[in-house]
């Protein structure tokens, strides 16, 4: 089944912003009011990064980090407003993000969500959970992933699974 629904059909055109050397606090407020889940950074007004709820969650809350520029995401996935939903959900996919830039050549025009995208096509979900379970399990065993260590509590960039517990590096080198 294919979806001639467009990005910019749903996509969000009320981007928010916020200079590279403001607060985490400031960007937090922005989207409090705003009800939005991330904020675009800028630098000299050119865009250079997204700050989204995830990214204060795990980078300044749970690793510390003060600036904004430490826990924005950097590598911006574009899309165009005449792409698809199917197109963006692919991209979304494929590299593991729940948001995309819509920009239309070199002009920022909006940004879609997987949220907004299920909200027109709830059945693209249902598609996807399917993809989902065909593909295997998203964390393969003993690969690598960040949390908190199971044994120790400690929060660790890179767990591993070892007799169905998370471990740090640390905790896992003593089983």
């Amino acid at each position: 089944m294919k979806f001639q629904a467009k990005v910019k059909d749903v996509m969000q055109k009320r981007l928010k912003s916020i200079d590279e050397k403001g607060t985490i606090k400031d960007a937090a407020k922005i989207m409090k009011k705003h009800r939005i889940g991330s904020v675009i950074i800028t630098r000299k007004n050119k865009i250079v990064g997204i700050v989204t709820k995830t990214d204060i969650v795990y980078k300044h809350v749970a690793e510390g980090k003060k600036k904004l520029r430490d826990i924005m995401s950097k590598r911006l996935i574009k899309i165009s407003p005449e792409a698809t939903l199917e197109e963006a959900a692919r991209k979304m996919t494929e590299n593991k993000i729940e948001k995309l830039l819509v920009f239309d050549g070199s002009k920022p025009v909006g940004i879609i969500s997987v949220t907004d995208i299920l909200r027109v096509e709830p059945t693209l979900f249902e598609i996807l959970i399917e993809k989902i379970k065909q593909s295997g399990p998203i964390i393969k065993e003993n690969e690598p992933t960040y949390g908190v260590c199971e044994n120790c509590g400690n929060y660790s960039d890179s767990l591993t699974e070892i007799d169905g517990e998370y471990l740090c590096p640390s905790c896992a080198s003593e089983k």
